[in-house]
């Protein structure tokens, strides 16, 4: 499936995207150069969200990284490529070789702690309040089909917001009822993560049956080597 949607969005990014390319593209520029005045807030939102979903994907890549292929590179080269990058990786890793992740403990303690999930979702809470009370969704519409740039993005950010809830449901991060958080973008998993590590759903004795089989799957996906 992965590999589908990986050729699919290949397609689209390289023929099919309306607008204009980057060398004629003054929104390319303005985004590129961080001059977000001249952009439309919406815009600025999605941009923005395409660099918190591969902060995610590290946090999962880097725990398990103990398959045939390394994960870690991936990671790294989805901060500029997206979702050419993860779909490639997910279809391709292979087989667990290692019982323990490539990546030090250390590390992974520090892309897992409570501090650092909790300040992603707090940007991207200031994302969404940003670009939703401002934005407009005519301008963006105007800018992805005069953009190729935010025709592309536009279709990275509902592939990685897809992907982000089948490789949550594939690992087992989570149970059912919570993996609906997924579809709210980029918040979702964050807010999912933050709540298990800071043990919301226990202090609130919210669902509790449901809650503790949450718990269980996520402290095993942060903490267990095996």
């Amino acid at each position: 499936m992965y590999i589908i949607v990986w050729a699919m969005f290949v397609l689209y990014a390289f023929l099919l995207a309306p607008g204009a390319s980057a060398a004629n593209d003054l929104l390319f520029k303005n985004l590129i150069t961080g001059n977000f005045q001249q952009v439309d807030p919406l815009v600025v939102m999605v941009f923005s969200f395409l660099g918190l979903f591969p902060v995610l994907f590290l946090v999962m890549i880097c725990k398990k990284d103990t398959y045939k292929l390394p994960g870690w590179p991936f990671s790294l080269l989805s901060f500029g490529l997206g979702a050419f990058s993860l779909l490639f990786y997910y279809h391709w890793k292979g087989q667990k070789v290692r019982t323990r992740s490539r990546i030090s403990s250390r590390f992974i303690a520090i892309i897992s702690s409570r501090l650092w999930i909790g300040l992603c979702l707090a940007l991207t809470i200031a994302g969404y309040v940003y670009g939703l009370s401002i934005g407009s969704i005519r301008a963006y519409g105007d800018a992805f089909m005069q953009s190729q740039l935010v025709s592309v993005m536009t279709a990275d950010f509902f592939v990685l917001t897809w992907l982000s809830y089948s490789v949550m449901t594939k690992e087992r991060i989570a149970s059912r009822p919570y993996l609906l958080l997924c579809f709210i973008p980029v918040a979702g998993p964050f807010l999912f993560c933050y709540c298990i590590t800071a043990k919301i759903f226990e202090k609130k004795n919210f669902n509790k049956s449901l809650a503790f089989h949450s718990l269980f799957r996520y402290n095993h996906f942060l903490y267990d080597e095996s």
